[in-house]
């Protein structure tokens, strides 16, 4: 019988105690520096996480509508979104989230003892079923990129189908951002006083789970053109083509609202960033296996073929990082490894990347490690399938 996945402190070791990348000074913006606060800044606030992405003024067009869309603009209530939000600083031990969304969180009527048993779990006493499901979806999602049948099943007893679908990318939209700030060394600002809950034991209580749903029902379907409205349609097949699309944009589709910030992540990764083709796709190959996304390596293990990848370099993203004649690879590798496992990426680690790469692309690396690691909590999850003829992942990950 396997015991519940234990975490302790130690996997925190790696988070940047000083800033890796300087937030930009006002000193230093430009017009379009100015533009982009005018637009994106949630309140006309002007974080440090929102300084230090405008080093990479194209990042902040391509990320921040996501992020501002999960913060305030989704289906959740105030309540819940901020109970998933925190929770998830909690497991990713970000203490740049906390510091932020506990203010948030009371201000949605969440009082100080609910803010420790956020930190206490899921099982801590006090929470009603439908809180508990919640708070156990993130720790699923966290381990597993995956959220079991019963918690699912729980959550859709009182949520619909666009409820469900934020509730999921809240968790993977700020496991991401989490990420980000850890890695970066993002540093809380003079005045928000709240901190990571002291004295609760850092423990998750969940299996690690590779249950997937490939082959099975799908839990959100993929819409059919028959289904589509004029308002999907025109997000689908803008030019009226009538060309094929892959299933994870008909599932998406589900929900138009957030269909449309999130879209522009994704495009942004996939056709804007700063890496080159073989790199990205190195990355979300490597986040894909590591999650057991079957239909993301189906996605990019062609695409890294295209890319020029040979039959040894899906090899060696298979078994990860070792000593050998490619450092670099072998670096991004243990980037993506540490991202996922520690949700921090370690020194050593980032300084050897860092004397080859420039502030754009490390920032690229680490939104496109954790933008793809939230795709695959969600195609997992929602049970998109395969397309026809889709590559699964290798038969070693069963």
């Amino acid at each position: 019988m396997k015991l519940p996945t234990l975490v302790t402190l130690a996997l925190v070791a790696g988070v940047a105690a000083t800033p890796r990348i300087q937030p930009l000074p006002e000193a230093a913006w430009t017009d379009i520096h100015r533009e982009l606060v005018k637009s994106f800044a949630r309140d006309g606030s002007v974080t440090n996480e929102f300084r230090t992405f405008l080093n990479h003024p194209d990042l902040v067009k391509g990320a921040l509508p996501f992020a501002n869309y999960i913060s305030g603009e989704s289906t959740l209530s105030p309540r819940h979104r901020e109970l998933l939000i925190l929770r998830t600083a909690w497991l990713c031990r970000s203490e740049y989230q906390w510091a932020h969304h506990a203010p948030a969180a009371r201000k949605a009527a969440l009082n100080a003892g609910e803010l420790r048993r956020i930190a206490a779990g899921p099982d801590a006493r006090g929470w009603d079923a439908f809180e508990s499901a919640l708070l156990r979806a993130a720790d699923e999602l966290h381990v597993s990129a995956f959220v079991s049948d019963r918690t699912w099943n729980a959550l859709t007893v009182r949520y619909d189908t666009h409820q469900v679908m934020d509730a999921v990318f809240t968790v993977a939209e700020f496991t991401m951002l989490s990420g980000v700030m850890n890695s970066i060394g993002v540093q809380v600002e003079a005045g928000l006083t709240d901190r990571l809950p002291a004295g609760v034991p850092y423990r998750i209580d969940v299996v690690k789970s590779d249950e997937r749903l490939i082959g099975k029902k799908a839990r959100i379907d993929a819409l059919d053109p028959a289904q589509w409205t004029p308002e999907v349609r025109a997000m689908l097949d803008p030019s009226g083509s009538g060309r094929a699309v892959a299933a994870v944009y008909r599932t998406y589709a589900q929900h138009p609202k957030m269909y449309a910030p999130r879209q522009l992540l994704s495009e942004y990764i996939r056709l804007q960033a700063t890496l080159d083709a073989r790199t990205r796709e190195l990355l979300i190959m490597r986040i894909g296996w590591l999650c057991r996304s079957d239909y993301e390596w189906a996605a990019h293990a062609p695409a890294g073929r295209r890319a020029g990848m040979t039959a040894a370099d899906v090899e060696h993203i298979v078994a990860g990082p070792q000593t050998g004649a490619d450092a670099l690879v072998d670096h991004l590798l243990r980037f993506v490894n540490e991202l996922y496992a520690e949700d921090s990426v370690s020194e050593s680690t980032w300084q050897a990347l860092e004397t080859r790469l420039n502030a754009k692309q490390l920032l690229d690396l680490l939104i496109t490690t954790g933008g793809y690691r939230m795709v695959s909590m969600s195609l997992n999850t929602f049970g998109v399938q395969l397309e026809p003829g889709g590559e699964r992942l290798p038969p070693a990950t069963r």
